[in-house]
């Protein structure tokens, strides 16, 4: 018995470091070839703990083992650094330092005052608008703005922005298969220069607006990656709730298919938003609901040289979506290397079913 005891945690052991491995290599494998790995990206946090607990279980059983397992965990820094930010003091001055800039990126759920929790009470679109308001920010990326088959200028959450922000700015866009019509928008207090946007496959789009800000000319981009298009169902087997078995079957085969699909069109989408970034002339900073963790291939293809807001002046995991697993981090401030990040703020007032993101930066004297 001792002996099959042994061989069997040598063998768990040994399986687990080999998914540890293929997480550590995520940023180098695309989707394209490799989607299963995707939901290795989404447990990774999960399987860092893990082993952790098994680096201490051999430890007292066989320190040799357990100081190898440490310099495999080792390995994995790069993916440990994207998705655990360990900055200490994570205070958030709701007012901005003289010359900082202030920018929110949230993703404001069609407007709908509803979150992903079945028992969530329902706000009024209006809250949203006092909540944004209530930052002062400088600059705002809104993604799923709303159904605007009236028209933006119809919605009473515009109107209130509006007052305080004159300046915006949303393209036309296309419907494509899945009938888009929430739109991403820019909102500024401050003059709008030039703006552009490139359409992907499925109807949405990445937009840019050019922005005079502290007598500097900033490029804002913001976007909203594909979504995965879970059913309640599919949310509720996820987050592990009771199903029954053949409810459950078709769930998960429904779940595999659609993420991917979904990885490879992030894949594709990551190719427009790089070619659109790279035409920038001025210092940028990229906003989004990427729909992707921090650990899978397409966030490392978008962060490139950039910066996370997060990871620079947050703490903890960050999590931005407020159903599926407690990791969840998919919502991103980039700014490029001409800013320093000065304070970042995460709010969840349970208004949509992504928290805002609040940024304060200067660029680089």
């Amino acid at each position: 018995m001792r002996r099959f005891i042994k061989l069997l945690s040598i063998s768990l052991t040994i399986l687990l470091t080999i998914v540890y491995l293929l997480g550590c290599a995520l940023p180098w494998l695309s989707p394209n070839y490799f989607w299963l790995l995707g939901f290795i990206g989404f447990s990774f946090p999960y399987i860092v703990v893990v082993f952790i607990v098994v680096i201490m279980f051999w430890l007292f059983i066989k320190p040799k083992y357990a100081l190898f397992l440490l310099l495999v965990l080792c390995c994995g820094y790069k993916q440990i650094n994207a998705f655990f930010a360990f900055n200490a003091n994570t205070t958030f001055n709701k007012v901005k330092a003289i010359n900082s800039i202030r920018i929110i990126s949230w993703n404001i759920g069609n407007l709908s005052g509803k979150t992903q929790e079945k028992n969530a009470k329902k706000h009024k679109p209006e809250e949203l608008a006092n909540l944004i308001i209530e930052q002062s920010a400088d600059v705002i990326c809104l993604q799923e703005f709303a159904d605007l088959r009236n028209g933006l200028t119809q919605s009473k959450v515009f109107t209130s922005i509006n007052k305080e922000y004159p300046y915006f700015y949303f393209p036309s866009w296309t419907i494509g298969q899945y009938r888009h019509r929430s739109v991403n928008v820019i909102f500024s207090k401050t003059p709008i220069l030039l703006t552009d946007s490139a359409v992907f496959e499925n109807g949405e789009n990445i937009i840019k607006a050019d922005i005079v800000v502290n007598a500097d000319t900033i490029s804002f981009y913001t976007t909203h990656f594909d979504s995965y298009r879970f059913s309640r169902n599919e949310f509720e087997e996820i987050d592990g709730d009771k199903l029954d078995e053949e409810q459950s079957k078709k769930n998960w085969k429904n779940i595999f298919s659609k993420v991917k699909h979904t990885l490879n069109i992030h894949n594709i989408e990551a190719n427009i938003v790089n070619e659109v970034i790279k035409k920038s002339t001025h210092p940028f900073i990229f906003c989004a609901d990427m729909n992707e963790v921090p650990n899978n291939y397409v966030y490392w293809k978008i962060r490139e040289n950039k910066q996370d807001a997060f990871l620079q002046k947050g703490f903890g995991m960050g999590k931005t979506f407020n159903s599926l697993t407690a990791a969840l981090r998919i919502d991103y401030i980039m700014p490029n290397n001409n800013f320093n990040v000065l304070q970042f703020n995460i709010i969840d007032n349970g208004l949509s079913d992504h928290a805002m993101l609040v940024a304060d930066v200067e660029l680089k004297k």
